[in-house]
C-alpha cells in the first residue's frame, strides 16, 4: 500500500513540475507573437502546421509506445524535444516567421505530445492510479495555478525576455523527477504489433464515435486559448485579469478532477461527456454576449462543470474502448485526432468566423456546433442500450 501511494505522488509530482511549465507557451505564445509583430492570420498559420504534426507525432509515438512496451522513454525524447523548441521560440525577440515556425511548429509541437504521453503513463503504470486518474490529473491543473502566479512575477519583473529561461529551469526540474519513476506496465501480445494492428482501432464503432465526439468538443474547448484571449484583449484586459482568467478556471477544475473516480461510479460517462458538452455551449454563449473582460472572467468560471468532467470521462471511456494491447496507441490516437486534427482546423476556421461576423459571432457560432457532438452522445447511448 505504502509504494503504491509513493508511486502516485510521484506521478503527480511530474504532473505538477509538467503544467507549470506548460503554462507559460500556452498563455503566452499570443501575447509574445502580438508584441513582436505578428498578425492573428500569421499566428493562426504556425498554429495550424504545429497542430497538424503535433497529429502525425502522437500517431507514431503512440504505435512506438506500444511495440517496444515503453512510454518513459518516448516521454522524455517529446520533453526535451519541446523544451527546445519552446526555449528558442522565445529566444527572437522580432518577428522572424520561418524560426518560429521551425521552433512551434515543429518542435513546440511535442509539448502537447509530452502531454498526451503522460497521461498514457499514468492510466499504465498501475491499476489503482488509472481508477484514480482524475486526482492524478488534478495535480496538473494545481501545477498550471502556480504556473501563473511564476508568469505574473516573472514578467512584472524581468519581462518576456526571461521566460525562456524561466522554462527551461522548470523542464529540467521535471526530467529529474521522471528519472526514478517506473515505466507503464505493458500487456504482452501473442505476436510482435504492427501498423496493421491499428485497424483494430479504426474499426471499432464504439471507440470512434467516442473520438468523434471528442474531436468536436475539444476544436471548441481549445480555442478557449486563442478565441476567448483575443476577445479578451479587444476588451482592453489587463495582464492581470489575463492570468486571473486561466488561474480562475484552474481553480475551478480541482474539485470535480479530485472527485472524478467518486463521478465515474455513481454516473454513466457517457452521460457525463454528454453534460460536459452542453454546459460548454453554455459557456461559450456567455463567452459571446460578455460585456467587459471581468464578465469574461465570471463565465470561464464555468469550467468547474466542463474540462474536468470532459477530461476525466473521455480518458476513461478510451480506455474502455481500447484493446487491451493497444491502450497507448487508443490514447494517443484519439489524441491526434481530437488535439490534431481539431487544432489544426480550429484556427482555420475561427479566422474564417471573424471576418465573416466578428469575434462574438465567432464564439456564438463555436456554442452552436457542440450540437454535433451531443446528437452523438444520444446516438452512443442507443448503442449501449442496444
Amino acid at each position: 500500500m505504502l509504494k503504491k501511494k509513493g508511486l502516485m505522488l510521484q506521478i503527480m509530482f511530474v504532473f505538477f513540475a509538467l503544467f507549470v511549465g506548460f503554462y507559460i507557451p500556452m498563455t503566452q505564445r499570443i501575447p509574445f507573437l502580438r508584441s513582436i509583430g505578428y498578425s492573428y492570420e500569421r499566428m493562426n498559420v504556425i498554429f495550424s502546421i504545429q497542430a497538424a504534426l503535433a497529429f502525425v507525432y502522437q500517431l507514431v509515438f503512440g504505435y512506438l509506445c506500444d511495440k517496444y512496451r515503453t512510454i518513459k522513454k518516448f516521454f522524455v525524447l517529446a520533453l526535451v524535444i519541446g523544451s527546445a523548441g519552446t526555449y528558442l521560440m522565445f529566444t527572437a525577440t522580432q518577428e522572424v516567421f520561418y524560426f518560429h515556425l521551425l521552433t512551434m511548429a515543429l518542435m513546440g509541437s511535442f509539448m502537447n505530445l509530452s502531454i498526451g504521453l503522460l497521461d498514457s503513463w499514468a492510466l499504465e503504470i498501475d491499476p489503482e492510479i488509472q481508477r484514480n486518474y482524475g486526482a492524478v490529473r488534478a495535480m496538473g491543473t494545481l501545477g498550471w495555478i502556480v504556473g501563473g502566479f511564476v508568469v505574473t512575477f516573472v514578467m512584472s519583473n524581468y519581462g518576456f525576455g526571461s521566460l525562456a529561461l524561466t522554462y527551461l529551469i522548470i523542464t529540467v526540474i521535471v526530467l529529474l523527477l521522471t528519472l526514478n519513476l517506473r515505466d507503464a506496465i505493458k500487456e504482452h501480445h501473442a505476436t510482435p504489433i504492427r501498423v496493421q494492428d491499428m485497424k483494430q482501432l479504426l474499426f471499432s464503432k464504439r471507440y470512434m464515435i467516442i473520438v468523434l465526439i471528442l474531436m468536436f468538443a475539444m476544436m471548441v474547448a481549445n480555442s478557449d486559448g486563442l478565441v476567448v484571449v483575443m476577445k479578451m484583449e479587444e476588451l482592453g484586459a489587463s495582464d492581470f485579469q489575463k492570468n486571473l482568467r486561466f488561474s480562475a478556471q484552474a481553480v475551478m477544475e480541482l474539485p470535480l478532477m479530485f472527485l472524478g473516480a467518486k463521478l465515474l461510479e455513481r454516473f454513466n460517462p457517457v452521460k457525463l461527456l454528454g453534460f460536459a458538452i452542453f454546459m460548454f455551449a453554455v459557456r461559450f454563449m456567455g463567452y459571446a454576449f460578455a460585456p467587459t473582460a471581468s464578465w469574461m472572467i465570471i463565465v470561464a468560471l464555468l469550467q468547474a462543470v466542463t474540462f474536468p468532467i470532459l477530461m476525466v470521462a473521455s480518458k476513461q471511456l478510451i480506455f474502455r474502448e481500447s484493446p487491451v494491447h493497444l491502450r497507448s496507441s487508443g490514447q494517443l490516437f484519439a489524441l491526434a485526432i481530437y488535439n490534431g486534427i481539431g487544432t489544426t482546423l480550429i484556427p482555420l476556421i475561427t479566422n474564417l468566423l471573424i471576418r465573416i461576423g466578428g469575434i462574438d459571432f465567432t464564439l456564438a457560432a463555436l456554442a452552436i456546433s457542440l450540437s454535433i457532438p451531443l446528437f452523438l452522445v444520444f446516438y452512443f447511448l442507443k448503442l449501449e442500450k442496444a
